[in-house]
């Protein structure tokens, strides 16, 4: 992932206008409540805060990614709006477990909500990952997930794969329907050359 500690120079200004729309709707998903603990995973450069922190709810966040770069570049973004209830740490996907959490919060912590925005389809042994998720959340916790699928691959689809590192191929929302009820999930508009494919987002319930 050093590939990322370097992408982090530039992820925001080639990347966040074209998302920012669908950041904001993943956002809507979560449907937040006052006093919910909220897991951002592969929070990057922070750019899904700034759509939390507009919900105006009073709520803990904690933001995880593998890439230093990425957190430096976060933390920066905390420090520069003055952001409470945010917190950062470093860890890999796949080792996330209730017993990693405490080691990283140092705290015993299930969540009401997990978001993941363009990560599962960068994320080695993404389904995985998708279990440890589920595992984190508190009962009835809600999770969703933004993320790109390549129905009809082309030149933009290698480039995307190559630039981000990314697996377009992933079902990744067919595996959070099988985990979760209350399933739902819909087709962002966002034009399919920019991203490789199709970007959608999916929300399941843990049951």
């Amino acid at each position: 992932m050093k590939w990322y500690d370097v992408f982090s120079n530039f992820y925001d200004s080639s990347l966040e206008k074209l998302y920012f729309e669908s950041r904001k709707r993943a956002v809507e998903l979560l449907d937040l409540n006052d006093g919910h603990t909220v897991l951002d995973v592969a929070c990057g450069t922070g750019a899904n805060f700034k759509h939390i922190k507009a919900s105006g709810k009073k709520i803990t966040l904690y933001g995880c990614d593998f890439s230093n770069g990425m957190l430096k570049k976060g933390e920066s973004l905390i420090v520069k709006n003055n952001w409470d209830n945010i917190s950062l740490f470093q860890a890999d996907a796949r080792d996330l477990s209730p017993s990693t959490i405490e080691k990283y919060t140092r705290q015993s912590l299930r969540f009401d909500r997990i978001i993941c925005v363009l990560g599962l389809s960068v994320i080695p042994d993404w389904e995985k990952v998708l279990n440890n998720l589920i595992s984190l959340l508190k009962e009835n916790g809600k999770i969703v997930v933004v993320d790109v699928y390549a129905e009809k691959r082309n030149f933009n689809t290698w480039l995307v794969e190559k630039i981000a590192k990314a697996d377009l191929d992933r079902k990744i929302w067919q595996t959070l329907s099988n985990k979760t009820y209350y399933f739902h999930q819909e087709y962002l508009p966002v034009k399919e050359n920019k991203v490789g494919g199709k970007l959608f987002v999916a929300v399941g319930t843990k049951n």
